[in-house]
C-alpha cells in the first residue's frame, strides 16, 4: 500500500513551531502508532530550501525517505514533513512530485487575515530575518501586504488543488471555537493520529512580544547579528518584556475598526468560496471583528529620557554582559572538558 506523505505548509502564526516541537519531542510515540516524523529537525526548513533551490531532487529525496521509513520497526503507514515557509512559495509544483511515491496530502491552517497581519507584523520585528519588514512602522507593514500572497486563501488553496487534488487538501481554522481542544490537536484529528495516548503534552511556544518591548525591538539593529546572537539578544530583550509586563497579556490589535473592517471586505469573496467549497457554509471565520471600543496596542517609547534608560537601555546593556559573561563560563568549560 503506498504510504502517506503529510506536508504541512504553515501559515506562520498558527502554532506552527508549536507543533514542530510536539511531533520532534514525540519521535517514538509517534512511529509506535505508524507516523513517521524524519531526519531528526523540528522543522524541515533546510530540506526545503534544498528542493526549492534545485540541490536536491524530490525523487531522490523520496527515496531516502522511503528507505528510513522502511528500516524502522514498527510499520510506518505516513511521513510528515513540516515547513512553514512553503506556502510563502507561489508555486508548489515541485513538491506535486512527492505524488510519484507517495499519497500526498497538505495541510494548510487558516488564521483570519487581519489577526494575522497584526501577529505578522510583531513575529518580524521579535526575529528579524527580513530587513524589508523588521523596521518598519505598522502602516508601512500594511502598504506592503500584498507581498503576502498566501493569505489570499481561496487563490492559494485552488493552486494547491491543482497540484495535489481538491480531496488532498485539508484545511483547518485557527480559532479557538473551531479547534476548541488547541491547534495542535486538531492537526493531529485531520490527519488520523487521534490516540495520544503517551504522547509529551504540547507546548507554547514562540508567543509575542508586548506593543512596548516590540517598538524598542523595532528600532534596534538586531538583524545586523548572526543568527545565533542574535537569538541571545532576543533572549535579553524577553526577559526586559517580562519585567515590564510582569507576564500579564497585552492588546496585540494595531487596526482601528473603520480600517479592520474595510480590509476584511477585501478578502471577503475568497473567504466565502473556501468556506462553501470546504465547510458547507457561508462563513469562514466564526470570531466577531474587535468592536469600535477595543483597546488598541500603543506602540511607543517613554517620553522621558530617565524612564527610558531604566527600564529598556540599563536592562539592555545588563544583559548583554550577562549573556557575554555566560558564554565565557561556556567557553571555559568546553576548554576544560578538552584537555
Amino acid at each position: 500500500m503506498t504510504r502517506r506523505l503529510i506536508l504541512h505548509i504553515g501559515a506562520h502564526r498558527t502554532a506552527t513551531s508549536a507543533l514542530q516541537a510536539f511531533l520532534f519531542e514525540n519521535f517514538q510515540p509517534l512511529k509506535q502508532k505508524g507516523f513517521f516524523y524524519p531526519l531528526k529537525v523540528r522543522r524541515h526548513l533546510k530540506l526545503m530550501n534544498q528542493i526549492f533551490n534545485g540541490t536536491r531532487k524530490v525523487e531522490n529525496v523520496a527515496r531516502i525517505l522511503t528507505e528510513r521509513a522502511d528500516k524502522q520497526p514498527q510499520d510506518i503507514h505516513t511521513l510528515i514533513l513540516s515547513d512553514e515557509d512553503i506556502c510563502m512559495r507561489r508555486d508548489l509544483g515541485v513538491l506535486a512530485k512527492f505524488r510519484d511515491s507517495f499519497d500526498v496530502k497538505v495541510v494548510f491552517t487558516l488564521r483570519r487575515q487581519d489577526i494575522w497581519l497584526e501577529s505578522w507584523f510583531f513575529q518580524n520585528i521579535k526575529w528579524q530575518w527580513n530587513e524589508k519588514l523588521s523596521h518598519c512602522t505598522f502602516d508601512e507593514f500594511m502598504d506592503m501586504r500584498g507581498d503576502f500572497h498566501w493569505i489570499h486563501y481561496d487563490r492559494y488553496v485552488r493552486h494547491l488543488e491543482g497540484l495535489f487534488g481538491r480531496d488532498n487538501i485539508i484545511l483547518n481554522i485557527h480559532e479557538k471555537g473551531q479547534m476548541p481542544d488547541g491547534p495542535i490537536e486538531a492537526f493531529c484529528d485531520r490527519i488520523g493520529l487521534t490516540d495520544r495516548t503517551g504522547f509529551a503534552p504540547a507546548a507554547h511556544i514562540n508567543e509575542s512580544f508586548s506593543p512596548q518591548i516590540s517598538e524598542f525591538m523595532r528600532r534596534l539593529p538586531l538583524d545586523a547579528a548572526e543568527t545565533g546572537y542574535r537569538g541571545r539578544l532576543t533572549a535579553v530583550c524577553a526577559k526586559i518584556d517580562r519585567a515590564l509586563t510582569g507576564g500579564s497579556k497585552q492588546s496585540e490589535r494595531l487596526m482601528p475598526h473603520d480600517q479592520r473592517t474595510a480590509l476584511m471586505a477585501e478578502y471577503e469573496a475568497g473567504n466565502r468560496a473556501i468556506a462553501q467549497r470546504y465547510f458547507d457554509r457561508d462563513t469562514l471565520f466564526s470570531d466577531p471583528l474587535p468592536g469600535p471600543d477595543a483597546p488598541l496596542a500603543r506602540m511607543a517609547l517613554p517620553a522621558d529620557s530617565d524612564r527610558l534608560m531604566t527600564d529598556y537601555i540599563v536592562p539592555l546593556i545588563a544583559g548583554i554582559i550577562a549573556d557575554h559573561e555566560k558564554q565565557k563560563e561556556k567557553e571555559k568549560a568546553r576548554a576544560a572538558q578538552a584537555k
